[in-house]
This record gives C-alpha cells, structure tokens and sequence, in this order.
C-alpha cells in the first residue's frame, strides 16, 4: 500500500520515467486558463444572462449576506436591517469579506465577482499541490484543476454573491492540510488542521462534526498504528477548530446566554428541505416550493406572535427579539422531526430526493436536466476513480477525499440539498474524477499492449 509521503518519486507505469513538474508550462497554461476563464465570466456570461437567468441565478446575492454585509459595512452590527435584532441565522465568515470588499470597493459587484476569482483560482493552486500529494501522475496534478475552473458549476457560482466559492477554497484547503497532517503525523500539521477547520465552519459549519467520523476512520479503517496518538491528534484539531470559532461561540453566549457554535438556520433548513420533499411533483419547480415554504414560514411566526420585520418575499424572518428567532428555529425542528416521525416514508422519500438534488436540482426543471448532463459524467468518472485507486493499493490517496465527500453528502441528505451546495465539493470531485480517466488510459494502454503482444509475429 502506498504511503503518502512516497508519491512524488513514483515511476510512472508507462513510460518508466520519474514525473516532472516544469514550472515554466505552467506558468504558460495558468496565463492561458486565467484569459479564457476571465472571458467566459465576464464577456460570455453576461452575454447571455438573458438565455441564462431563468435557469440559473446570477449578478445577484444570496441567503441574504448582502444584507449582512451591508450593515456590518455600516456600522449596524450583525443584522439583517438596522432596526431588527442581531442574528445567528447565517455564520459570518462570507459577510465579513463582503463587508471588507464593500468598504474597500464602495458595494461594487464586480469586485465581488473579482474576489471570486481569485478564491477559485487558489483554490485550482491548491487541487496542482493536493493532487502532487496524492499522486505522481502529471495528469492528476494539472487536470483536476482545469476540469475546476472550467465546470459550469464553477463559474456560475463566481457570478453571484454566494458563499460556495470561499467554502470551497476553505474546503481544499483543509484537504491539504490535512493530508499533509497525516503524511507528517506531527503536532503543528494538526493545529493548522483544525484551524482551516475552524475558518471553514465560520464560513459553513457543515463541516463542524466532520473530526469525529475523521477518529473512526483514522482508528477502523486506515487502522494506523498508535490509537492513542491517532486520538491525540484528533483531539489537537478539535481544540484548534474551538480556538478559532470561539469570538463567534463567544458572541452568540452573550445575545443568548446559550451555547450556539453555528448557526440558527437548521429549523429552516429542515423545514425547506421537508416542505419540499413533500409536495414535489413533475409540474412544480423546486425554486417555487422553496419559496412557498418561506411563505409557510412566515404565517407559522405570525401564529405564534413571534414579531419579525415583514420584507415582501423575504426568505427569513428577521426578527426583533434574538431569543425569538432561535425559539422559531426549534419550533420549525421539532415540527420537522415530529412529522417525519409520524411519516417515516417521508423522511425516506426526503433522503432520496436530496440524494438527488444535492449533484442536480435546479431552479427549473430544465435546469436540472442540464445539471444531470454535466454531471454525470463527473461522478461516474470520480467512482471509476476510486474502485481504480483501490485496487492498485491507492486507497490512502483517495481515502480522505472519499470520507470528506461521504460526510458533506451525509448531512445534506438528512436535511436540504439543492445543486449548489456540491459546488464547494468540486475540486475533490474533479481529483477523484481524473483518477478515473487515469484508470481508463491504463486499462486502454494495457489492452493495446496485450493485442500487440498477441499479433507479433
């Protein structure tokens, strides 16, 4: 079995020849993706934002972090409107850097579609030097991070203010390190592990619980030696991750005297995602189901005499009183969790659409069906990839990748999923995929050279 130390003196099976990395291609491949990925975003894109709106949000912002942004910019606090209470409903992480980019930049878009791109582009950085860590291949090295850039996912999500471009940098950052972590198997690798952990749950807690299912595979699976160590240094990470998310934790002990390291959004979430699940059908589109969910949503706070600021087609209350709008997200839970309860093919049903829905659903259902092609491809490649990996003695360098997707598909599933919030999964996806066409060039490689060997005279 591969270790992860060893893959960058890898021979490579065909041509027997170390690998290579000459700095000057790339530099001249960056320059020409830089040019045709600027284009695409900011010529091509908004050429056909009229052919594109109706299928894809874009030029606007999302789950309200402008509205965030703008106060914060303001002097305002952390709020939706000036005259509403603080809120926990989002985690900060992307309004604060909205906020600086509107201070900076006087509230210009572009400039958030500037930062955008750069994000996406470390992020490619990043997949060049994870991909040199899993393996020696040049192929895995710079494919995976031009089948990023280029993936209509991608730039549709630099076109608007939406938190899946940093989450997704963040995302492959912690990858990185945490692969080196685990190479190094010292003390500092797992303090900058939880810390990248930590600035990516202020960004996305989704990722927040990800360290335990990190102790059971690390102990079970891998099965590496020294489990106390391995506990060690998952507990070393946890603490980091705590380090860095306690202003937050610590704020939000203080509006509500109650232990809250995320967010306030899971009722909704929740909500949606069974609202949704339930009244689906081939004539509804999914956008217009969230939409009527929020608007059940506020009819439910106006029945329990929950006083929140009433905005024309708001997706969230925002509320008066801190402590009301935390009392609202239980209330919408434990309705979930009752329902589901006393439906339990409901829940069944809600699991299997958000399966679905987390690589496909679109604002329409034409939407979808393009997400469908698109995607499919990049999945059945990614698991061609991993059974590839597996049985060549690579299952170290794909493990990880593996677990994190599992864990973040897991939770979106349980929950709410839509197709944008696998966007921040791509750049692994993308490594997993080119370790499927890898597999195939060999088999191809392979065959040929069995045939060769067979007509020889």
């Amino acid at each position: 079995m591969d270790t992860l130390g060893s893959v960058a003196e890898r021979v490579d099976s065909q041509t027997h020849a170390p690998v290579r990395w000459h700095g000057g291609a790339f530099v001249r491949l960056g320059i020409v993706a830089t040019i045709l990925h600027l284009a695409i975003l900011f010529i091509i894109i908004p050429a056909l934002s009229t052919q594109l709106r109706p299928l894809y949000n874009q030029n606007g912002y999302a789950d309200g972090y402008d509205e965030l942004a703008t106060n914060l910019a303001q002097g305002n606090g952390y709020r939706f409107h000036a005259d509403t209470a603080p809120t926990l409903m989002r985690e900060p992480g992307y309004p604060l850097l909205l906020a600086g980019l509107f201070l900076v930049a006087d509230y210009s878009f572009t400039a958030v579609k500037l930062a955008n791109v750069l994000l996406a582009f470390l992020t490619a950085w990043m997949m060049v030097l994870l991909g040199r860590e899993v393996s020696g291949e040049k192929l895995i090295s710079v494919l995976p991070a031009l089948l990023f850039l280029f993936h209509p996912g991608t730039l549709v999500a630099e076109s608007r203010g939406g938190v899946e471009v940093l989450f997704g940098c963040l995302l492959t950052a912690f990858a990185l390190v945490l692969y080196r972590a685990l190479r190094g198997a010292r003390l500092p690798g797992y303090v900058l592990s939880g810390a990248t952990l930590g600035a990516a749950s202020l960004v996305k807690s989704t990722l927040l619980f990800f360290p335990a299912f990190l102790l059971i595979y690390l102990l079970f699976v891998e099965r590496r030696a020294g489990r106390l160590r391995v506990v060690r240094n998952v507990g070393v990470m946890v603490l980091a991750t705590g380090c860095v998310m306690s202003p937050w934790i610590v704020r939000n002990y203080r509006l509500t005297h109650q232990f809250v390291p995320t967010a306030s959004v899971l009722g909704i979430s929740a909500h949606a995602g069974q609202y949704i699940s339930e009244h689906l059908t081939a004539d509804a589109h999914w956008v217009e189901l969230d939409r009527q969910a929020a608007r059940e949503r506020k009819q439910l706070a106006r029945d329990l005499g929950y006083p929140f600021k009433d905005v024309k087609d708001a997706y969230y209350q925002a509320f008066y009183s801190t402590d009301d709008e935390l009392k609202f997200s239980s209330f919408l839970l434990h309705g979930v969790i009752q329902k589901y309860r006393q439906m339990p093919g409901l829940y069944v049903r809600a699991v299997r659409m958000n399966l679905f829905n987390l690589w496909f659903a679109g604002k329409t259902w034409a939407a979808t069906w393009i997400n469908v092609a698109i995607q499919v491809p990049y999945l059945a490649f990614a698991a061609a990839g991993v059974i590839f990996a597996w049985r060549r003695g690579q299952s170290r360098s794909v493990g990880l990748m593996v677990l994190l997707i599992g864990y973040l598909v897991a939770v979106y599933a349980a929950i709410l999923a839509q197709a944008r919030y696998s966007v921040p999964m791509l750049p692994l996806l993308c490594i997993l995929t080119c370790f499927g066409v890898l597999g195939f060039r060999r088999s191809a490689l392979t065959h040929a050279g069995s045939e060769g060997e067979v007509t020889r005279p």
